[in-house]
């Protein structure tokens, strides 16, 4: 580690190193029983491993075997030793790329609460979004133009590019259209087929290592799309996106949504979701809830979401005219 700083905050940074690498083991049981063994879960306070072990399994935490029973003790104690010998190699791993990159030992000195990301599907994209930032121009009800920044850190070694797509509309992929690079990347179309989506990889001027940052920045056009747009969404098909956060009117970390709305043609309502079903993006907030956006003089709205944004999840602004 760098000098400086007293000897509880140097392990309590150690700690979350571990509890980071915790969180990233592919395997859900071994996984599982690293977070139950390693006192991760507050809920969980055995005395001794075993019972740790097994409060998790008794709730459920490892789910059945086929026969409906529940895992015996061989089964938990080999999923710990596999976790240990995995989680072992990992914080190795970090540690030498830490050793290349001191400055980086400063996140695992904040001692604000970090948030917990749920596991991403096995095809998603691996990098973490630090600042997402995507901003929509109407014209009249529909998306004309959609800009894109995004700050980025790899999750692994080796990271070229970013798999990005523009929908007009739902998740019609008849109606995808073309990203084009802005800043910090190229892009390449991906060759689809009729009726799929358009992809296009982002790639970065050098492959990034695990842990490294890359800022960059996309758009995509329609002009020739007629589809009424009822909702702005941010799909997060990658390791999530960090809590948001503004210095003033500025978003510095986080997901925000803002949109310009053709002045001749403003909403009724206009209010954000987050990690909710698609047809619940439709369903109105109760007056005076906190979900309702204000729409100003110059057509603009815009939200920051302040809680962490989850793998598999969705996270938008929703729009009735």
């Amino acid at each position: 580690m760098p000098r400086g700083g007293t000897t509880d905050q140097r392990a309590k940074a150690l700690w979350r190193l571990i509890q980071d690498e915790v969180r990233r083991v592919e395997f859900s049981d071994e996984r599982t029983a690293l977070t139950a063994a390693l006192h991760m879960d507050s809920a969980n306070r055995g005395s001794s491993i075993d019972k740790r072990l097994a409060f998790a399994r008794d709730r459920g935490d490892f789910g059945t075997q086929p026969s409906g029973k529940q895992h015996g003790y061989d089964a938990l104690r080999h999923w710990w030793g596999a976790g240990v010998r995995i989680l072992g190699h990992a914080v190795d791993e970090r540690l030498d790329y830490l050793r290349d990159h001191p400055t980086e030992w400063q996140e695992y000195f904040n001692d604000t609460v970090r948030p917990t990301y749920r596991r991403p599907s096995k095809g998603a994209q691996p990098v973490f979004a630090n600042l997402f930032v995507t901003t929509v121009f109407m014209k009249g009800r529909f998306v004309h133009r959609r800009i894109t920044e995004r700050l980025m850190t790899a999750q692994e070694d080796n990271v070229k590019y970013y798999t990005a797509r523009a929908l007009p509309e739902m998740d019609d992929a008849s109606f995808s259209v073309p990203v084009r690079a802005l800043w910090g990347c190229r892009a390449e179309r991906i060759p689809s087929r009729a009726g799929e989506p358009i992809l296009t990889k982002l790639v970065f001027p050098t492959p990034l290592r695990r842990g490294e940052q890359h800022y960059f920045s996309s758009e995509a056009t329609a002009n020739d799309v007629d589809t009424e747009r009822r909702a702005i969404n941010v799909e997060i098909d990658h390791y999530g996106i960090a809590p948001g956060q503004r210095s003033k009117t500025m978003p510095t970390s986080g997901l925000t949504i803002r949109i310009r709305f053709d002045i001749a043609e403003l909403p009724d309502a206009v209010w954000y979701y987050a990690d909710v079903a698609e047809r619940e993006r439709y369903d109105r907030p109760e007056p005076g809830d906190d979900r309702w956006i204000r729409v100003t003089s110059l057509g603009e709205a815009e939200h920051t979401f302040t809680d962490a944004c989850q793998p598999l999840a969705n996270y938008g602004i929703s729009i009735a005219w």
